[in-house]
Order: C-alpha cells, then sequence, then structure tokens
C-alpha cells in the first residue's frame, strides 16, 4: 500500500489545511517547481520533550539568520495534518484534533505502524519551492526508528539529537506551562529504569516531579522509548549534544558548528 497515495486521495481532501497560507514555500503536492524536501540542505534536531530544543533553537535563531526558520511545518502540524488524521481514518474514527497527549501518541504509534519511518516519512511527503535554496533547521523526528529512517533515507540531512537524565527531563516538563502539555496524571515510574525510579520518587513525593509529566513520559517513552540512539557512531550524519554538560547557549554553539560548511543541495537528475 502506497499510503501517502492513500492520505491524498482519502484523507487530504477532508482537511481544512490552508498549507500554503502558513507556509508558502510548502506544498504536499508533487509538482513543477518543487522538489522533495529529502533533497534540501536540512538539520534535523532531535530531542524527547524536556531536553530544552526550543531554547535551544531559539538561541541558535539569535546566532543565525539564514536557517530558514519557520519554512517548513513543526513536527506538531504534520502530525495534526498528516499522521493523525490518517490513523483516525484507518481505525474508522471522526477526523478531530485530538489535544491529550497520550491520545496522540497512540495515534502517531499507529501512523508508524502502517507508514515505515513514522513522522520521518511524513515529512518526506512535503515538497519545497525550486526557488528555495538556503538551509533549514527545523525539529520534527523522535526515536531510533525515525531517526534511522532519516540517515538512511535522506543522506543531505544532519541529524543532530539533544541528549539528557531522564528524571532531568521530568522535573523540566513538571515547571512547564504549555497548553500543549494536557494529559491525566499518573504515578506508575515502572517506564524509568530501575536505577533512576527511587530519585523520580523523592522528586515525586517532593513535588518536584507532577503526576501529569510522569503520564506524557511514559506515553512518549512507550513510542520513543528513553535514551539517545544507541546506533549514532554508525553514520557519519548523526550527531550528539550532551545537554547534561551545556547550557542552551553552549549547545545553541555546538549546534552552529555542527552546520558549518552545509550548503544547499539538490537531488541528482
Amino acid at each position: 500500500m502506497n499510503w501517502r497515495e492513500y492520505y491524498l486521495r482519502e484523507v487530504y481532501p477532508c482537511l481544512d489545511l490552508r498549507l500554503a497560507e502558513k507556509y508558502p514555500l510548502v506544498s504536499l503536492i508533487e509538482g513543477d517547481g518543487r522538489k522533495p524536501l529529502g533533497c534540501q540542505a536540512l538539520v534535523m534536531l532531535v530531542a524527547l520533550t524536556g531536553t530544552g530544543k526550543s531554547t535551544t533553537l531559539d538561541r541558535l535563531r539569535a546566532r543565525r539568520a539564514d536557517i530558514g526558520a519557520g519554512s517548513i511545518p513543526t513536527r506538531r502540524e504534520l502530525a495534526d495534518w498528516i499522521a493523525i488524521p490518517l490513523a483516525q481514518a484507518l481505525a474508522g474514527e471522526p477526523l478531530a484534533r485530538a489535544r491529550d497527549r497520550r491520545k496522540r501518541f497512540a495515534h502517531t504509534r499507529r501512523f508508524a505502524q502502517r507508514v515505515p519511518g513514522g513522522m520521518a516519512a511524513a515529512f518526506s511527503w512535503l515538497n519545497i519551492a525550486d526557488s528555495f535554496d538556503g538551509l533549514i533547521v527545523a525539529e520534527g523526528i523522535r526515536g531510533a526508528n525515525e531517526i534511522r529512517y532519516a540517515l538512511e533515507h535522506f543522506p543531505r540531512w544532519k541529524i543532530v539529537e539533544l541528549a539528557l537524565n531522564p528524571v532531568t527531563r521530568l522535573r523540566r516538563l513538571s515547571g512547564r506551562v504549555d497548553d500543549f502539555d494536557q494529559a491525566g496524571g499518573g504515578s506508575d515510574l515502572s517506564f524509568l529504569p530501575r536505577a533512576l525510579r527511587a530519585e523520580a520518587e523523592a522528586g515525586l513525593k517532593a513535588g518536584q516531579i507532577s503526576g501529569k509529566a510522569l503520564a506524557i513520559m511514559q506515553a512518549e517513552a512507550a513510542n520513543y522509548g528513553l535514551e539517545p540512539f544507541a546506533a549514532g557512531q554508525s553514520y557519519a550524519n548523526y550527531f550528539q549534544i550532551d545537554m547534561e554538560e551545556r547550557d542552551p547557549d553552549e549547545a545553541a554553539a555546538a549546534l552552529a558548528s555542527i552546520m558549518e560548511g552545509m550548503e544547499a543541495a539538490t537531488c541528482p537528475e
């Protein structure tokens, strides 16, 4: 089954995306004057919830104005526009926005079970105008399956993963105020490595870790695990930045260094 064709035929016409209004350079429809996003020079920043991805990107934008910020949709948007409605259609459910993060993870998991590469494949369904010849820094893939798919299918991309201890991420997530972080509370620590459970339990009792943060991270871990991509050293286009050792400014500097020398790329004829 060609799931991209199925989506464009059965799901896309039912959605009111207005993609061109927000992203005039981007289309889901192939055609003259457009190239697949996989042919574009792109740095994909990978990070699990609470790692510091958004702050690092903000600091990078302050350093460099040439990173194509806002040129393509975010992961959340592609989940809303591609992965979730396709998963809902396959399940015979009405097409509706999913706000609870655990439900969103369930939909994107169902999408990845049908579409090899999951959200990395969803990004590859995008086409960008030939007139754009710059460098794009984006965020949007997670977990070993998506990372491996991107590394093996889009060699012109550089995949940069931010890594941080899960308990530190839990604390950050617990203190974050974001309307996107909607989920019921939980107290199950079994998804954490045994070595981290006592620290997490102490944080939960002290009010440093919330039940909502636990529920979100548990659902995320079911899809994408808790640790960075283990096979990264096997790929020349994979890089990892340890956020235990760096603040966002230092992480942005490391990311800018990785980007040096990258130029716009085109697919071979």
